[in-house]
């Protein structure tokens, strides 16, 4: 899936947190758009869901298309988790970002990194 979308697009592929010892609920990775702006997305470790964080401009349509399409070729049953129950804060659970009683479900099934930019 990395491979494929790498041909299409620039590509920062997040996986070196992992391998470097980094301990994250997901498989990150960008796919840039033009010079300054990427669309981010995350596929969860911990159960079969994954989330997409769009920039809001013209281009991201096509690519959101084949991201969405790789992903769920690639993880067979997986869905988006959609906002109104991503962002639902997590009860008593800490995380390095954020405080008890601050974490979303999108934080604690993808990454701290969810919070860095506005999901679309």
């Amino acid at each position: 899936m990395i491979d494929r979308l790498g041909d299409r697009y620039g590509l920062q592929n997040e996986l070196l947190h992992l391998l470097s010892g980094g301990a994250d609920p997901a498989y990150s990775a960008r796919v840039w758009l033009t010079d300054e702006t990427a669309l981010s997305f995350h596929v969860s470790l911990l159960g079969p869901y994954y989330g997409t964080h769009l920039p809001g401009i013209p281009e991201e349509e096509p690519a959101a298309r084949e991201v969405t399409r790789e992903i769920e070729a690639t993880y067979p049953g997986y869905q988006p988790i959609p906002p109104e129950l991503g962002n639902e804060v997590v009860p008593d659970v800490a995380m390095n970002v954020v405080l008890m009683g601050e974490a979303t479900i999108y934080m604690c099934l993808f990454s701290e990194v969810w919070t860095w930019v506005e999901p679309g």
